[in-house]
């Protein structure tokens, strides 16, 4: 792969940004060692020959840096922005003209960038990782709303254009751990997960939505049923990979039923939160599952308790539900 030459205008500041990505910063962002590994050599070296990897690795760091040092956070979220803009104009041509050659660093962007939206959210703003929600006021939003979740489910496109050459190419730690795994088997529950996915599962066999819509909110469940047996019997896999794998697997069809707000597509999300949250031992992580709960949970309303009581109390704790509706028990 031949280098391609980096604008001269790379400043001290980003010296420092690459610095810190690859002594400390990238340690905080993914949960196991090998993807650590990855993450500090091959995904930088790939960068030096792709720039809009180089600039969204840059703005991790930099908003990851923000985060750290309040004092100078302006200045780390300025950077932040700036490089992760410049990334994405970049990013957008390339994706166009995907190959054999610059696939892998495609990959790479498309993965980062969505860890970047995670962290870039406002725990204290709604949740807008899959609509615009209701409570949303002019200054809550950017002024171009960019989709993050069909982002990250342009990974799995760009896996399934160029599957082989990425699970065997310089990438191939992050696919290691799911080999072998058999993702259309029995997922198995521990029993109050059984007990609570079933109840679900009746919920939507048994409204009123069309035939389609019911097999759409059945394959979804299958989905949040792996993640959560992965969860549970599959340490090989870790918590973070297991949690965040949902989102590649989310269809068109079900995609826009959230952004219709259809409450039986809302409360699979409920449940996925209860995944989130137990991956919070991540610094970009953190609250993230309280957020989009709460989010989801002012689109639903009151009403759906039977459903939403044990994903609510798993979140926000015992009495969560009556507190987030300020019902006394």
């Amino acid at each position: 792969m031949s280098p391609v030459a980096l604008p001269a205008n790379f400043t001290m500041l980003d010296l420092e940004l690459l610095h810190f990505w690859t002594t400390q910063s990238i340690a905080s962002f993914v949960d196991f060692p090998s993807c650590i590994n990855l993450f500090q050599t091959t995904v930088v070296e790939l960068g030096f020959s792709h720039p809009f990897l180089m600039h969204e690795i840059l703005s991790l760091a930099a908003l990851h840096l923000s985060n750290l040092r309040p004092d100078k956070a302006s200045i780390y979220r300025h950077a932040s922005d700036t490089h992760f803009a410049t990334g994405l104009s970049l990013f957008q041509p390339a994706i166009r003209n995907l190959s054999d050659e610059n696939c892998h660093a495609c990959y790479a962007f498309s993965t980062m960038v969505f860890t970047h939206a995670w962290a870039s959210q406002d725990p204290d703003k709604p949740s807008a990782i899959f609509f615009v929600p209701s409570s949303s006021t002019p200054q809550d939003l950017d002024v171009v709303h960019v989709q993050w979740v069909k982002l990250h489910r342009g990974s799995h496109e760009i896996l399934q254009k160029r599957s082989a050459l990425l699970r065997e190419g310089p990438l191939e730690p992050l696919f290691t751990p799911w080999k072998g795994l058999d993702r259309n088997g029995p997922h198995p529950l521990p029993a109050v997960e059984e007990e609570q996915l079933s109840a679900l599962s009746a919920l939507a066999a048994a409204s009123s939505l069309s035939a389609e819509q019911k097999l759409t909110l059945n394959e979804m469940l299958q989905k949040v049923r792996r993640v959560f047996s992965i969860l549970a019997y599959n340490p090989k896999i870790s918590q973070l990979s297991a949690v965040m794998s949902w989102f590649s697997m989310l269809s068109e069809d079900y995609l826009k039923m959230l952004e219709e707000k259809i409450p039986e597509a809302l409360l699979i999300v409920v449940f996925y939160c209860v995944a989130l949250k137990r991956a919070e031992h991540m610094w970009w992580v953190k609250g993230k599952g309280e957020n989009l709960l709460r989010t989801v949970m002012g689109e639903l309303g009151s009403g759906w308790e039977t459903w939403t009581d044990w994903p609510v109390e798993q979140v926000l704790g015992v009495g969560g539900e009556r507190r987030f509706f300020g019902i006394e028990k």
